[in-house]
């Protein structure tokens, strides 16, 4: 499996960090450098600059070059002729040895994932899908958490997120916990075998100081699909009982 390590190349003191925690537990790794979010490849373009009459960008610099680095690796991925998956990784971790084991069971998830989360705590109702023994168990989540730090992606998974090619309102944590937009069939492995944020973030502000319902209210609202996503992901006794939970501080 092909494991992608993003890093800005200033960032060298990150990088050292990861070497060692990937070293440590035996796994090499390819690095992408970073992609800066003022200095975007032609290609990268269309998914942030406004059209004539859009609104105008919201995202900082930073989290432009963040998507857009993530991006990058998910069009290397989807060239594959075969739907190997791969690990990204950003380079603010702690790695649990429980990851390499993981790695090495990928084949016992669930057929039919796109995406597994592996840096994320639920902070909502998750139901346990599958066991993976000592590791934790595959959830699907009732309200994805954000946050990019580490997961499994196939190369279908990424055409999907890759297309269609337009313009991208939110931070990619943000779009990422919208599975119905790209028609993507997400899990996560709790408990997660990869803790993100360890370190301060490099890439400047991201104005967490708003909520994004309020920072990415420009966003087209596609509450229907929402809808249609949860009753086929969990039923409708599921979903009510997903949504009970999640109103209770249930998990």
């Amino acid at each position: 499996m092909r494991i992608f390590l993003i890093n800005l190349d200033r960032d060298t003191d990150r990088l050292a960090h990861m070497d060692r925690e990937l070293g440590r537990l035996g796994l090499e790794y390819e690095r992408i450098p970073a992609v800066r979010g003022d200095d975007l490849p032609s290609w990268l373009r269309p998914y942030f600059e406004p059209a004539v009459g859009e609104a105008p960008q919201v995202l900082s610099v930073g989290e432009i070059g963040c998507y857009a680095s993530h991006l990058t690796i998910m069009k290397a991925l989807s060239a594959e002729t075969t739907n190997t998956p791969a690990l990204v990784l950003e380079d603010d971790l702690r790695l649990d040895r429980q990851l390499v084991e993981l790695l090495d069971r990928v084949g016992q998830l669930p057929p039919d994932w796109d995406l597994v989360r592996l840096s994320n705590p639920s902070k909502a109702a998750a139901v346990k899908m599958a066991s993976l023994d000592s590791i934790g168990d595959v959830v699907r989540y009732w309200r994805v958490p954000n946050n990019t730090g580490a997961y499994l992606i196939t190369p279908l998974g990424a055409r999907k997120f890759l297309a269609p090619v337009q313009r991208r309102w939110r931070a990619i944590d943000e779009d990422l916990r919208r599975p119905w937009e790209h028609e993507l069939c997400v899990y996560g492995v709790l408990p997660p075998p990869v803790e993100a944020n360890i370190l301060p973030s490099s890439i400047g502000s991201h104005h967490r100081a708003l909520p994004g319902r309020k920072r990415f209210a420009r966003a087209p609202k596609r509450h229907l699909d929402q809808v249609a996503y949860c009753l086929s992901t969990f039923g409708l006794i599921g979903s009510l009982t997903c949504w009970l939970k999640s109103k209770l501080g249930l998990r």
